[in-house]
């Protein structure tokens, strides 16, 4: 809110200076001119381009503006990341949509480090839409607007739909072909086939005994149900952090999670899964009734704590859920 507040202010100094002769219709080729001058049509803004060129209402184009810190030394992955999935809907943009309804753009705060301040941003990166109050495309509240950053808005395809939806126009990013995950699944392919025959060839498979196969299946059912696939689909960040700036573990919906997530539930999952196994397989065997006594307890009570933190991590994740064991 107080960023909005800031834009509002920064949007009256943009309408004097439009009232002034200031701003004109020279503020789109200006823009323009910055796009041509980027690789991927994504205009660089310093303070003086972002207040007479995108803040003013009364102009008849929008523009898309990313507030970031790419320099290497602030070591903001976030804003490396939107950076990228900008640059593809902006090379889309200019290749397939009209370059005078709207204008994608970038301010740096080594650019505008100033303005930063006074507009209090003390998060980055943030994405902004600053429509047009003008003209044919003109929209009816054209006052700027933030764009949550999420994980659908943080890939080409989810950005052009969000912000086609907000605009009315259909975006196409422009997202190049990997042909390196094509390459790496062949040469997997073809790993895993000499892998097979060599292990078919000259390994006899009877011989890796029960225990083996059974360690291997419930790590593998272990990777799966940890939510391993979800992390190689999505890419999400390793770990996050709260507004205080503590670790956090995990996010408390059940629409996202951090990579660290899979790792912790994978971990007492296996807990969980060895204590059955001791308590089933091995505790029967021993000889001693006070021994088995004591084994049978510390491995349950392992198990109901284990259980517990699996259960309060699914309520973290699930806060409808009304049931808890021992933990909250």
């Amino acid at each position: 809110m107080r960023l909005l507040a800031a834009l509002g202010a920064l949007s009256f100094a943009g309408q004097l200076l439009l009232s002034c002769g200031i701003v004109g219709a020279q503020s789109l080729s200006e823009l323009q001119i910055l796009v041509k001058k980027d690789s991927d049509s994504l205009a660089r803004l310093d303070i003086d381009t972002f207040v007479k060129n995108v803040v003013p209402e009364s102009k008849s184009y929008a523009v898309v503006v990313q507030l970031t810190a790419l320099s290497p030394k602030y070591k903001c992955e976030p804003c490396i990341k939107l950076d990228k999935t900008l640059r593809a809907v902006a090379r889309g943009w200019n290749r397939h949509g009209d370059k005078d309804r709207i204008i994608f753009a970038s301010m740096d705060v080594d650019d505008g480090e100033e303005l930063f301040h006074k507009m209090k941003i003390e998060q980055i990166p943030r994405l902004m839409v600053f429509p047009a109050g003008a003209g044919p495309h003109a929209l009816a509240n054209a006052s700027p607007r933030e764009m949550t950053i999420k994980e659908e808005t943080m890939t080409p395809v989810g950005m052009s739909a969000k912000l086609g939806l907000l605009l009315g126009v259909e975006i196409k990013p422009d997202v190049p072909v990997d042909y390196s995950k094509y390459l790496k699944s062949i040469l997997a392919v073809q790993a895993a086939g000499v892998g097979a025959y060599l292990a078919y060839k000259f390994v006899n498979l009877r011989m890796l005994g029960r225990n083996l196969w059974a360690i291997a299946t419930i790590m593998f059912v272990l990777l799966m149900t940890s939510g391993f696939m979800w992390n190689k689909i999505n890419d999400p960040p390793y770990m996050g952090q709260t507004k205080s700036g503590e670790v956090a573990l995990f996010v408390p919906t059940n629409n996202q999670q951090f990579a660290v997530e899979t790792q912790i539930v994978a971990v007492t999952y296996a807990v969980c899964a060895l204590c059955i196994v001791i308590l089933v397989r091995h505790a029967p065997k021993i000889q001693s009734a006070d021994q088995r006594t004591f084994v049978t307890l510390v491995f349950v009570l392992v198990l109901m704590l284990m259980f517990s933190y699996l259960n309060s991590v699914f309520r973290l994740k699930m806060p409808g859920y009304p049931f808890k064991l021992l933990l909250e």
